[in-house]
């Protein structure tokens, strides 16, 4: 099955202040519905660490997904993320 690198970029929104952002997701996936889900599982993975206090899970490859950089205080917008492949 052939797989492709993915960028899913999600709005980011700090709680108290209001400043906004992006934090960008990249890994391997069959295509862009799979590209968001992967994100999205990267991320509550990384929550899940960070509630238990423990270190967030680094990728063992650059192809991996991954949600290193998370901070407290800002919600990410999932609703508004986006995705597209990436080319060499």
């Amino acid at each position: 099955m052939p797989r492709f690198m993915w960028e899913v970029d999600v709005r980011i929104e700090h709680v108290s202040t209001g400043e906004r952002g992006l934090h960008v997701f990249t890994g391997l996936a069959e295509n862009g519905h799979e590209a968001r889900k992967a994100a999205r599982r990267a991320w509550e993975m990384a929550l899940l660490h960070t509630m238990a206090d423990q270190d967030i899970p680094a990728a063992t490859s650059h192809t991996d997904w991954s949600a290193r950089g998370l901070r407290a205080g800002w919600d990410l917008r999932w609703d508004q993320a986006t995705h597209h492949y990436i080319t060499r």
